[in-house]
């Protein structure tokens, strides 16, 4: 009972902010962009709670502790390091200092602008509608697995209340109460994580205690570290988030460039807490579970199609759980049958950790954590989804017109419209979205980072050449995503975001430069050409 107060009373919250955010918002820049006045802490923790979502807490802090053991707290580092401190002092200055200038909200407006080309501006907004609508139903396939999980809640039912309580505060806040909800989230995160990894690592005999069986345990059940595909994983989500549109984003909506240091160091301490806690938990695994078994996959698939049985099951973990020595693994890891092969299902591994190790309103502020960590990812990534159609493909939205009043409709009835699209893809699990899910990353980041990159910082870019480098970039991460297979897709990822690199200078050379007025004006701000 305490904990559905809890939620309730969270979800309250998020929807009193949207009608707050509702006051707020006049214009399409308010709605889309805050009017650029927040400051570097709500900027901070937008993009923080952005940067990590239920995909990261549920899947991948599973799939990928099981897979490297207490070696995945590199990945850690990479996104310390690189996805938050440096994305910040490289992006920052200059995305904030450049779409002023040319008077820009979206990343497809800035190529149109900077490069005099509308065609990328409409082949970007393809790209990020149709790879980020499969990244937001899968968040929401997170949450609706973690609330069936934790309170024994209906699937479709759990991902609909999710879809509703997005969709309101969006639809009425925008921005402003994007940001705020953010900002309130990330400390509910905090909260969450250091919970989390201080309870756990207490069952298992302390800090240095618990590192050591990490160790231990993962010697025995993999042998053979992958070095490669654990290199291609920092790279991915270190440098990625530098390409992905409802990350840049982030750094358009901040007041002023003053304030970017500060905001800079902000995101560097929350991401520290937050993304060593998750990779720490999910290295972990190894502690509580012996590797699947089919007997073990055919409980599963048993206890999901019924309540009962769940309840035995559960039941059953617990005791065994409660009964062994600290760190002798005793239960089987939850497990998926695929032809005749029995493999881990890995999206269930810390949802199932948490819920049989973790007293009843620990549970509940674990879940506020990965809701949090959600709604603010989906969020964002709604906000950037929409303004694809309603800013970049719209025709009668025109630079100079955000104060329109038919604009804020458009982009609030398509944020609605994106929300309700995601739902029935969640809803229904559509193989295709699980393989368009796996190549959205690379995809976006590979057609992106490179060429926003290069037009901030080199004045030589040119239009064919970032058409090469965006193609190169799309053409690299497909090929070798069904080339390696999904499990690969960091390799594959890695290699899309590098190839532009060299692809866009190499035709940049030989293709006409950009014009000098429209330089001057994106560098310095001038519209008048001196030169």
């Amino acid at each position: 009972m305490t904990a559905w107060i809890l939620i309730i009373l969270f979800i309250f919250v998020m929807l009193g902010i949207g009608v707050w955010g509702m006051q707020k918002t006049k214009t399409l820049g308010d709605y889309f962009l805050g009017g650029r006045t927040l400051g570097p802490w709500m900027s901070a923790f937008a993009y923080s709670t952005s940067y990590f979502s239920a995909v990261m807490f549920i899947g991948f802090a599973g799939k990928l502790g099981w897979a490297f053991g207490i070696h995945v707290l590199w990945i850690s580092l990479g996104n310390v390091l690189f996805g938050a401190l440096l994305a910040w002092f490289v992006l920052g200055y200059r995305t904030r200092r450049m779409s002023q200038n040319l008077e820009v909200m979206t990343m497809p407006e800035f190529f149109e602008a900077r490069l005099q080309a509308p065609g990328i501006k409409i082949f970007s907004a393809i790209i990020i509608f149709l790879f980020l609508l499969p990244y937001s139903a899968s968040v929401f396939q997170g949450l609706g697995y973690l609330f069936e999980v934790s309170f024994g809640m209906n699937y479709p039912t759990a991902i609909l209340i999710m879809c509703v309580v997005t969709a309101i505060y969006l639809i009425l806040g925008g921005y402003f109460a994007v940001a705020l909800n953010d900002f309130i989230q990330g400390m509910v995160m905090i909260l969450g994580t250091l919970l989390m990894v201080s309870i756990l690592t207490g069952k298992a005999g302390g800090l240095t205690e618990t590192v050591q069986a990490i160790q231990v345990n993962y010697a025995q059940h993999i042998p053979k570290m992958n070095w490669i595909l654990l290199s291609a994983t920092v790279f991915m989500t270190s440098f990625g988030v530098w390409g992905l549109p409802q990350m840049v984003q982030k750094f358009y909506a901040i007041h002023d460039e003053k304030q970017i240091a500060r905001a800079a160091i902000i995101t560097t301490c929350f991401s520290f807490i937050i993304v060593f806690s998750a990779y720490f938990v999910g290295s972990m695994s190894h502690l509580f579970y012996d590797p699947p078994t089919r007997e073990s996959a055919e409980k599963d698939i048993l206890a999901a199609k019924d309540s009962a049985q769940a309840k035995i099951l559960s039941e059953e973990k617990k005791t065994a759980w409660n009964t062994r020595e600290k760190t002798l693994h005793s239960v089987p890891a939850p497990a998926i049958i695929r032809g005749e092969h029995v493999v881990p299902d890995f999206d269930k591994f810390v949802p199932d950790i948490l819920y049989n190790t973790l007293p009843e309103i620990f549970m509940t502020i674990i879940v506020l954590l990965v809701l949090s960590a959600s709604m603010s990812t989906l969020s964002s990534l709604v906000l950037v989804s929409s303004s694809s159609i309603a800013i970049d493909l719209y025709q009668g939205i025109r630079r100079g017109d955000e104060s329109s009043g038919n604009s804020l409709v458009l982009i609030r009835f398509l944020s609605g419209l994106f929300i309700l699209i995601s739902f029935f893809i969640a809803l229904s699990k559509f193989e295709v979205i699980v393989t368009l899910m796996s190549l959205s990353w690379g995809s976006v980041t590979g057609v992106f980072m490179a060429p926003y990159l290069l037009a901030l910082y080199w004045k030589g870019i040119t239009r064919v050449g970032t058409w090469a480098g965006m193609i190169s970039g799309l053409v690299t991460n497909t090929l070798l995503f069904f080339i390696l297979g999904p499990q690969n897709a960091p390799i594959a990822a890695s290699a899309a975001m590098i190839v532009p690199f060299f692809i866009i200078p190499l035709v940049s050379f030989w293709t006409k430069p950009p014009e000098k007025a429209v330089l001057q004006l994106a560098f310095t701000g001038n519209k008048n050409n001196n030169e």
